[in-house]
């Protein structure tokens, strides 16, 4: 159906946008300037905490849809759990002298529990957090390894654009940033893909129950 697939493309959209993005700082960083790169490595921090967050609040969510007497105390669970993420993606906004994580935080969040407001049948819902919340845990795991056990060329990223990034700390991302970058573009694109097709795990199991 048509509008079904108009709202898969449109579901699809942002992390196809982000996909974008992480590709041009991969090949072009100076187009978009040496915080870029610094800017690439705070969103794959922020979406390692969204893997675990959207699949513990999509199941307090759904609980609470399924027993309207546990909602008060569940949205109360939600907001201290909600608060304890914003405490490890402040660390990194103090860690990086920025304060937008903490709003892309809440966006990205947002658009990851999507589903749960959707009028769709409790199952279907269920089925789809599930499936996404999977989809996106192999997703991360597998260009973590490409990254890591694969060499990653730099493309635009050299030393001088790297240096001007200024990036703390140290270990991999830091002293080959192009492996992140590469990381992000690969993720955000596998996470568009299958929601464009509309990709669904039938057998996935995962936090959300």
């Amino acid at each position: 159906m048509v509008p079904d697939r108009i709202a898969r493309w449109a579901s699809a959209l942002p992390d196809a946008v982000t996909s974008a993005f992480f590709l041009s700082v991969w090949i072009a960083p100076t187009w978009l300037g040496a915080s870029a790169i610094r800017t690439g490595m705070l969103m794959m921090l922020v979406e390692f905490i969204l893997l675990h967050a959207s699949a513990m609040l999509g199941s307090m969510l759904m609980e609470s849809e399924q027993d309207p007497g546990l909602r008060r105390s569940r949205l109360r669970a939600i907001a201290a759990l909600g608060g304890f993420y914003l405490l490890f993606v402040a660390a990194w906004s103090y860690q990086f002298h920025a304060w937008w994580p903490l709003l892309a935080f809440g966006w990205l969040l947002l658009g990851k529990a999507w589903q749960a407001f959707q009028p769709l049948p409790g199952e279907a819902r269920r089925q789809r957090l599930q499936s996404d919340w999977a989809i996106g845990v192999m997703a991360y795991l597998a260009g973590a390894f490409l990254t890591v056990f694969m060499p990653v060329p730099r493309l635009g990223m050299n030393r001088a654009v790297v240096a001007d990034a200024g990036l703390p700390g140290g270990g991999l991302w830091v002293s080959q940033p192009q492996t992140v970058i590469a990381f992000g573009a690969f993720y955000f694109a596998v996470l568009a893909l299958t929601k464009a097709r509309g990709t669904l795990l039938k057998h996935a199991r995962g936090a959300v129950q």
